[in-house]
């Protein structure tokens, strides 16, 4: 549904995301790296995404419909997520301007770092940015080589997110961009989670995302439509989604704009407001953007 009848798009002109696909996940041993499948094939007409989906289970997915922009090539290395390490990153968005500040982020780059990067969009550079400043954290407590490491705290992955969003604002700000970026960025290292719905903007609402967390999700048995329980006060399972992905309202809670969401290894749901130039408490739902 995300790929071919997403309703809260910012671009309406470009109603679906039919420009490859992605998933990765994680299996039961902890603190080892994901698995990723990709295509350039849309979403709902791939045979073996349903062949996959019907068979694998895991406790932490990322999952990622496509729709190019920046004229970036439709290819396999330029589907979301992308993955360093047991570290998995993907971005719902584009970051304006990213042309103008390309070199001078590629040049912030270690070198391992650096050559990890295998495709051309501003998604894959900014993860890359954000695995640099892991890097710089983790330097000042000499914990050794940022790939092989296989356990992060959320507050590192928190830290290293904001401080990734703080320097491509720097960035842009010093190259004169004007046009707003969208930076709904997710990372996981397959205990914790971190996203932001971010908008380089006082006023217009970013890109929509929501959440939803409960005891079991799972599909009703006679119409097949999937729910969220809520049987317990216990938090079993915690959904972050673009839009909706249930006609239940009341499953589904808005982030707000400018905002960063952590997902803590036992599952508890923490919100933090990203306090910078863009940060307005009393921000009002905008049109959508004319991008």
């Amino acid at each position: 549904m995300q790929s071919f009848n997403c309703k809260l798009r910012i671009d309406l002109r470009r109603p679906m995301n039919g420009d490859g696909f992605g998933i990765g996940w994680y299996d039961d041993e902890p603190h080892t790296p994901g698995c990723i499948f990709t295509s350039t094939l849309p979403a709902w007409s791939n045979l073996n995404l349903q062949r996959l989906a019907e068979k694998i289970k895991s406790a932490l997915v990322f999952a990622h419909v496509r729709a190019t922009t920046g004229d970036t090539a439709t290819s396999e290395s330029n589907c979301h997520p992308w993955q360093f390490g047991n570290l998995m990153w993907m971005h719902n968005g584009d970051i304006g301007g990213f042309e103008l500040v390309k070199r001078k982020l590629q040049n912030a780059l270690s070198e391992e770092i650096y050559l990890s990067i295998q495709g051309t969009t501003d998604s894959e550079h900014a993860f890359a940015l954000f695995l640099q400043m892991l890097d710089q954290e983790q330097d000042n407590k000499k914990k050794g080589s940022l790939r092989k490491r296989t356990d992060f705290s959320f507050e590192e992955l928190k830290r290293a997110m904001l401080a990734t969003i703080a320097q491509l604002n720097c960035w842009l700000d010093e190259a004169g961009v004007k046009s707003t970026s969208l930076m709904n960025f997710a990372v996981t290292d397959g205990q914790s989670v971190v996203c932001t719905r971010y908008i380089t903007s006082y006023d217009l609402e970013g890109a929509s995302l929501y959440y939803s967390s409960g005891s079991e999700f799972r599909s009703d048995a006679d119409s097949g439509k999937y729910r969220m329980v809520k049987a317990n006060k216990r938090e079993d399972v915690v959904v972050v989604a673009s839009e909706p992905l249930t006609y239940e309202r009341s499953d589904w809670m808005v982030i707000p704009t400018n905002t960063l969401l952590v997902i803590t290894p036992k599952l508890n749901v923490h919100l933090h407001p990203i306090h910078d130039k863009y940060w307005n408490p009393h921000r009002q739902r905008a049109k959508p953007i004319d991008r």
